[in-house]
């Protein structure tokens, strides 16, 4: 039996092609698939909420309701970890011209050093406050990191530093929730998840809170804190965490597609009975 977590706007093809390799190939006795978006809430309790995904090439705001998530209000932006690794690149040969840093040694360096400030006049002032660390790569190249350690983290919140002409994720996740039926906006906003490596970034959360809290909106978003039996990183593996919660519902409880099922309908069986 296998369950697969589901990215946001997987077209039903893909998902019918999924459950036919699955049966066919691998003659698995049981097929589920779940949203990520879903299961990333059950992973903290929750069956309604608001999941902000920041992936490896793309930004994912999907809101659940009872367990659903709702398209028409959801959005994807293809910006992502790697687009920020990219930019701390380009800044750290900025301040290192003579160095020659392979792009996974950026990734670990953007792992260890990158955070948030608390604001964005204290990024404005970073400059003249920032003091500067160095580094031995492995090569035993040294380079020194300063003020780039903050950009990462700011161009989530000012997309312009990517040359984007966008408002930030705060403003996002307020305006696709706002698309969503009015009784429901109060407990998508106040179980707004965060999900992705990038959000274990030093301070990201506390800036995000912060942003949440000047936002014009009456209903201000809150982030979800996660049982303490969850592990720390949580938010990295929180779609994989769900499933594993789920997997123990679906499949006692004969909720997933079987065999049987499959050989009788055929590959659309998944849209009826995976949701």
């Amino acid at each position: 039996q296998i369950l697969f977590t589901q990215p946001l706007f997987t077209p039903k093809a893909l998902r019918e092609q999924l459950v036919q390799l699955m049966f066919e190939k691998f003659n698995v006795s049981g097929f589920y698939d779940s949203e990520q978006a879903v299961l990333s809430l059950y992973a903290v309790g929750r069956i309604s909420g608001c999941t902000v995904d920041i992936g490896h090439g793309k930004i994912d705001i999907a809101p659940v309701c009872e367990g659903a998530v709702q398209h028409v209000a959801s959005k994807r932006f293809e910006i992502g970890g790697t687009d920020l690794t990219n930019l701390f690149a380009q800044e750290l040969k900025k301040s290192n011209p003579s160095v020659n840093i392979d792009i996974s040694d950026v990734e670990r360096l953007k792992e260890q050093y990158a955070c948030c400030t608390e604001d964005q006049s204290a990024f404005e002032a970073i400059a003249s406050t920032c003091q500067p660390e160095t580094h031995t790569l492995p090569d035993g190249q040294v380079i020194t990191i300063e003020k780039e350690r903050y950009i990462v983290g700011e161009a989530l919140f000012q997309p312009s530093i990517l040359g984007l002409e966008d408002y930030g994720i705060v403003h996002q996740l307020i305006t696709s929730v706002s698309n969503v039926a009015s009784e429901y906006q109060k407990q998508l906003l106040e179980n707004t998840m965060l999900c992705g490596g990038t959000v274990s970034m030093t301070g990201f959360e506390d800036r995000f809170q912060r942003e949440a809290n000047l936002s014009a909106s009456a209903i201000r978003p809150t982030l979800v804190k996660a049982p303490e039996y969850m592990p720390e990183d949580l938010a990295r593996h929180s779609a994989w965490l769900g499933g594993a919660i789920l997997a123990k519902v679906v499949f006692p409880q004969n909720q997933h597609v079987t065999k049987g099922d499959y050989d009788e309908t055929g590959p659309s069986i998944v849209h009826k009975k995976c949701f």
